[in-house]
């Protein structure tokens, strides 16, 4: 599945507003998932980027907001509803698996 322009843009929206709520830095997410700064911007952008890309960022962008003991903005595209679908798709990285260092 894709998102069409409307999609990305309001994924965009979302991955950005829970990115200010989470305080970290696209630094610090490609730095945590060894990744560019290109490759971390293109999946905050919605813009490029592998949907895997994508849905890992907003993973552990989450992830952050959660264990500062906040709740993240909701999503319209990138739901727990559609985590299944986007793993047979996709293939999915398990957020926990990066965040202890299994995966990169």
């Amino acid at each position: 599945m894709s998102l069409n322009r409307s999609e990305r843009g309001d994924t965009r929206t979302e991955l950005n507003a829970n990115l200010v709520l989470s305080g970290l830095t696209p630094d610090d997410i490609g730095g945590a998932l060894g990744w560019t700064l290109e490759r971390t911007a293109a999946a905050l952008a919605v813009a490029g980027a592998a949907p895997r890309d994508v849905w890992l960022v907003r993973d552990y962008i989450d992830a952050a907001i959660t264990a500062a003991g906040k709740t993240p903005h909701p999503y319209s595209s990138l739901t727990e509803q559609m985590r299944s679908a986007a793993d047979s798709w996709f293939g999915l990285i398990d957020v926990a698996d990066v965040i202890n260092g299994a995966t990169r």
